[in-house]
């Protein structure tokens, strides 16, 4: 991965947090941009609902892993396709991602839990993730989750830009979700864009106690200038041209029986969104969920965060096509 000089997190930091298919959990952790990533292992058994695998095309291999319902599962019955968000933030839900499908599991509920390519543990180089490709990695990624489990409804439960993926994603499947659960999705690529960049400023600001004149000289006001990279994850340009394009109005009705809305607060873009989805026929549902949660934090490898309202709000909504 390029770098510029401070602490990585990259995806070394999310497959710190991984189970690898060797019942071992990888950390890999860089210490700088652009150095080598360390690698440690630790022996760790996986829990003996949970299948490691690799799925799809050979030439676009994605890494999952599934966790099968304790035994409810059966004809009728719910399967959640879990969709990570981008870069530091999929770091920050990890944990949550995980604790979420063991208590989805503990329901009767199948689990699926995957990495989009050249992202986690799939195959491919940074630069080469993108919006239109990991759009199709989910809808794969939900025809393999259909395969294994036999659940008859599915649901979809994505977080910031996973969300956003799955809102595409839905307007074009052949076999579209039962439910939509959509947590604070991405609405302004561009908006997007600009946070990462200001977010990785104040990153690499944070990084050095006495910042040399001319490090900071270079820093001040230049976000811009470092657009490739985002809180330590590449930023290749294909996706920053396809985000730069997305907008509000840009995003299609979403296609589900049911669409839930998860926001902190009153976001007016996406109530606006939401009342727009309404009057097109879609079943929306607008939750609050107040949290600190920070999306871009960089210090997520030190920190043990599962908000636990989160989880039994994801929970309770998922659960509830059951």
């Amino acid at each position: 991965m390029r770098g510029t000089g401070t602490r990585s997190l990259g995806r070394g930091a999310l497959r710190s947090q991984r189970l690898c298919c060797e019942h071992r959990e990888r950390r890999r952790r860089g210490c700088g941009l652009g150095a080598a990533r360390r690698r440690h292992s630790r022996s760790r058994v996986l829990p003996v609902n949970m299948t490691p695998f690799f799925f799809g095309a050979d030439d676009r291999q994605l890494f999952g892993l599934f966790q099968s319902g304790h035994g409810v599962s059966a004809a009728g019955g719910m399967a959640a396709l879990l969709c990570n968000p981008f870069g530091q933030e999929t770091v920050r839900v990890h944990r949550m991602y995980r604790v979420l499908a063991e208590r989805l599991a503990r329901s009767g509920v199948d689990v699926l839990r995957f990495d989009y390519h050249a992202t986690g543990d799939s195959p491919g180089d940074d630069e080469d993730g993108e919006p239109e490709g990991w759009m199709a990695d989910l809808l794969t990624a939900d025809a393999e989750l259909r395969q294994r489990s036999k659940a008859k409804r599915v649901a979809w439960v994505g977080t910031r830009f996973g969300a956003t993926l799955a809102i595409r994603a839905s307007a074009i499947a052949e076999r579209v979700p039962d439910r939509l659960v959509l947590w604070e999705p991405v609405l302004d690529g561009q908006g997007y864009l600009d946070e990462l960049a200001t977010r990785h400023v104040q990153t690499l600001r944070s990084s050095f106690n006495a910042p040399a004149a001319l490090w900071a000289g270079r820093l001040e006001g230049t976000a811009t200038s470092l657009a490739r990279e985002g809180v330590g994850f590449e930023l290749g340009a294909a996706l920053r041209s396809q985000l730069a394009m997305m907008t509000p109005d840009g995003l299609p009705q979403p296609a589900a029986s049911r669409c839930d809305l998860v926001e902190r607060g009153d976001r007016r873009i996406a109530t606006e969104l939401a009342q727009s989805w309404r009057r097109g026929g879609l079943d929306v549902h607008e939750a609050v969920l107040r949290h600190d949660f920070d999306w871009l934090a960089a210090e997520a490898l030190n920190t043990a965060l599962v908000p636990t309202e989160a989880v039994q709000l994801l929970t309770q909504l998922v659960a509830a096509g059951l």
